[in-house]
This record gives C-alpha cells, structure tokens and sequence, in this order.
C-alpha cells in the first residue's frame, strides 16, 4: 500500500527533526568540513542569516508546508545536501499529518537483506 512503508518518500540526505526555536543552532552545530547540510527555515525566522549549503524557506500555512514537503526534501536532495535539519510543526490537525511525514522521512531506510524488495 503506498505510504505505508517507514521511510516513505525519504530523501536520500539523512534527516534531522528538531524544534522550530532550535533548527538555526541545530544548523550552526551541524557545521563540519564534511556535511553539507540543508535547513527547513520555519517563517518565524524569515531572513535569518544560516550558515549551510541551502535553505528552504517554509511557508507560513500549514496546507502550503504539506504540500510543498516533498519537493522540500528533494529541492534539497537535488542540491546536494546530506543532512537536512527540518523542524516539527505544532502536532495538532494538519501539523500531526506533517510531523508523521518528517518522522517517515527521517526513519531508518531499509537494509539490503536478500530477498527483501527495494522499491
């Protein structure tokens, strides 16, 4: 059944799910020679000066994040991220339907075991 799986529609860059006060410092801390990291930049910090290899500036409305968060992760994928800090919405109507979506995108990916089928 499609969605179904843990890490449905899973970037290949690995995702870090954090509170939205914390995703510029999670950002700041994540800095190392060898990551290049990707920011989900909620609308309270607007124009905020992040230090990473690229940003995606999250709309304001709910409806507008979940219907963008796909191309989010793969906006940020394609621009070779391999680490995307994205931060939770509140988990309460849509927000809950969002926040099981980063935590999917987030999730373990599937090993390769003999006889398992990738898709």
């Amino acid at each position: 059944m499609p969605g179904q799986h843990p890490s449905h529609y899973a970037p290949r860059a690995r995702v870090v799910l954090v509170e939205p006060e914390k995703v510029v410092a999670e950002a700041e801390l994540a800095q190392d020679p060898g990551h290049q990291v990707g920011v989900f930049l909620p609308p309270s910090f607007a124009g905020a000066p992040v230090r990473v290899q690229a940003v995606v500036a999250v709309p304001g409305s709910l409806a507008a994040y979940a219907r963008g968060l796909y191309g989010f992760l793969r906006e940020l994928d394609q621009k070779g991220c391999d680490l995307i800090i994205a931060y939770l919405p509140a988990e309460e109507g849509l927000g809950l339907a969002i926040a099981n979506r980063l935590r999917r995108a987030a999730g373990p990916r599937p090993s390769s075991v003999p006889g398992l089928q990738q898709h």
